[in-house]
């Protein structure tokens, strides 16, 4: 039979504290102890003393050795002395409090006390791993933090895997949250586990039998039928999801979350993101979802003499408290307060339905907290693109949004490609629309991500539903065009000399503004002059061809210090009207017969 929290010898409640393992000394007299632990959470205890005296000025138990910040302490309560341990962890701060009491001041000393695993909480890091599993991550971080540690394993191992501008903490439990781990602080272990929800429960609660206060909800809210989630497959360019499966839950009332989802016509809860996921991952994190909003379906806490035996991530058995409520609950949290002879447990049941992320701000203050930031992207107008006093190269722009007709902002310019004494130079015109974004959200320092076309600065090309036409114009209208039509690229300047390189038209065309023109086509180069065509080289000049035809409709000279007129077969010099061979020294004529008519 399950045990409940009343028995004999819970009449007289106990407690045992330690510090560095040894039991704190008579003379310190405790007013009050309280421990809270909560699933996903750091476990925190509470220790007040009486301290201070009023004649000496001294705060004895203070100025101790005892309670210095960084002692570990270990706390127990029980009855009779006999005592379960039910926080372990390490002495964060100590204050002091005087107040006026019926003529008298009274003081106290207040111990702040956290798990070891508040180690994770202190300090922003960012971090790469490589090829590693969430695990293994896990595991790594934790080592390093010197915290002790039990972590199931996780499938999957990450290509890349960043931390980013977070505390190890805020970064675990986020990684936790899509593998549907819980993480549990349990007295100096941190426990990052797959929740167990089946079993014999530890403790029974019985109504009107051994509770002091209950409270329980049934909630259909965020009970849905499944979850879906979603990634970007970047080969297929597709879509891609994964679907959720029905867990298994504990045994806690007798309307399930499938049921309850069908109140508001739930059906898929979907996950989105924009990145590339293994399908595992997202059927893991769909899963993790749909566990939570299960165990999300009834929440609420349970109040009851003081008992040790509760634990987070096991079960709390309800009785009596009707069909909806009576069952196994979830223990989610455990809260111990010892006040004045009296010591009771209150433990909260259920999960909350949102992930930590979205429960909790874990993202970095924008511009790192210097100063209000930017954020997202504004529109600017450039002022100046040269006179930089800085020398970075920066354009000036003006941000209508900030002042209307400021001294604006020197903002850094994106190229496609920037290197030293290499890379593109487009610089915007004054007076262009352009957008920026900036560093860190820190309005101080801006980068012009592109200039922007609109009614008042139109393209240099029309738009057309087939998107053929691609090209670049500068503002004296020299000209790239590339038509994917026709599959050509044309390049002209404003005076009308052109190049056009074109796979439609098979051919590669050279012209200028004089009407001069070469095409290279199927048919061979062809050279068309409206005037005269000179050919001059320092060197030789060579034609070789299978015919070589030469026409001209007026003379034709030749002329040379020697004329050689060589034919392997035969020699054809003729004149229609008149022909002359001429000399001013000899001619000969020789062959082997000649025949003058």
């Amino acid at each position: 039979m399950i045990k409940s929290p009343l028995n004999a010898k819970s009449d007289l409640p106990s407690y045992t504290i330690l510090i560095d393992g040894t039991a704190i000394k008579d003379t310190y007299l405790v007013l009050s102890i309280s421990v809270t632990k909560a699933i996903n959470s750091i476990n925190e205890a509470k220790v007040v003393l009486l301290d201070g005296n009023t004649a000496t000025g001294k705060f004895d138990a203070s100025e101790s050795e005892d309670f210095v910040p960084g002692k570990k302490i270990e706390i127990s309560l029980g009855y009779h002395g006999t005592n379960e341990t039910v926080f372990k962890g390490v002495i964060t701060a100590q204050s002091i409090k005087v107040r006026s009491r019926i003529n008298r001041l009274v003081s106290q000393l207040t111990l702040q006390c956290m798990d070891e695993a508040v180690k994770l909480t202190v300090g922003r890091k960012s971090k790469y791993f490589k090829d590693k599993k969430d695990s293994e991550i896990i595991s790594t971080l934790l080592t390093e933090a010197g915290v002790s540690k039990k972590i199931d394993d996780t499938p999957y191992a990450y290509k890349k895997m960043v931390q980013y501008d977070c505390t190890d903490w805020d970064f675990i439990l986020s990684r936790a949250d899509v593998n549907g781990f819980l993480v549990i602080c349990n007295d100096g272990t941190l426990e990052i586990t797959t929740p167990v929800l089946t079993g014999t429960a530890d403790l029974a609660v019985t109504y009107d039998t051994d509770i002091i206060d209950f409270v329980a909800n049934l909630d259909s809210q965020f009970q849905v039928d499944s979850v879906s989630s979603t990634g970007w497959d970047g080969t297929t360019l597709q879509v891609t999801t994964g679907a959720s499966a029905e867990p298994s839950v504990n045994a806690h009332g007798n309307i399930t979350g499938k049921t309850l989802s069908a109140v508001l016509g739930s059906k898929v809860y979907t996950l989105q993101s924009a990145v590339p996921e293994d399908a595992s991952v997202l059927k893991g994190w769909a899963n993790a979802k749909l566990q939570q909003l299960r165990l999300a379906r009834i929440q609420g806490y349970v109040t009851f003499p003081g008992n040790a035996a509760p634990r987070l991530g096991k079960l709390l058995q309800l009785n009596n408290f009707g069909a909806r409520f009576s069952g196994d609950a979830f223990i989610s949290g455990v809260h111990h307060t010892l006040e004045e002879g009296n010591w009771v447990t209150r433990v909260t049941f259920g999960l909350a339905p949102e992930f930590f992320t979205d429960a909790k701000k874990i993202l970095a203050p924008a511009a790192a907290g210097a100063l209000p930031a930017a954020q997202g992207l504004q529109i600017g107008t450039v002022k100046q693109i040269d006179q930089d006093a800085d020398g970075e190269y920066r354009i000036l722009v003006n941000l209508p949004m900030i002042e209307a007709t400021g001294i604006g902002v020197w903002a850094r310019l994106a190229q496609h490609y920037a290197t030293d004494g290499a890379g593109f130079y487009f610089l915007p015109e004054v007076g262009d629309e352009v957008v920026l974004g900036f560093l860190n959200e820190d309005p101080r320092f801006a980068v012009i991500m592109g200039s922007l076309y609109g009614k008042k600065k139109k393209p240099p090309y029309t738009p057309e539903s087939k998107n053929n036409t691609k090209g670049f114009v500068s503002k004296s209208k020299l000209k790239l065009t590339f038509d994917e039509e026709k599959k050509s690229i044309t390049l002209e300047t404003p005076g009308g000399n052109k190049v056009v390189l074109d796979d439609d038209g098979k051919s590669l065309t050279l012209q200028d503004q004089n009407s001069n023109k070469i095409t290279l086509s199927a048919d061979g180069i062809v050279f068309d002059s409206a005037k005269d065509i000179k050919f001059t080289g320092k060197g030789n000049f060579s034609i070789d061809a299978i015919d070589v035809a030469m026409n001209a409709k007026g003379d034709v000279t030749l002329a040379g210090n020697n004329v050689n007129a060589k034919a392997k077969l035969a020699l054809l010099a003729q004149g229609t009207a008149q022909a002359t061979l001429k000399a001013s020294g000899q001619v000969e004529v020789k062959g082997g017969m000649v025949m003058i008519n």
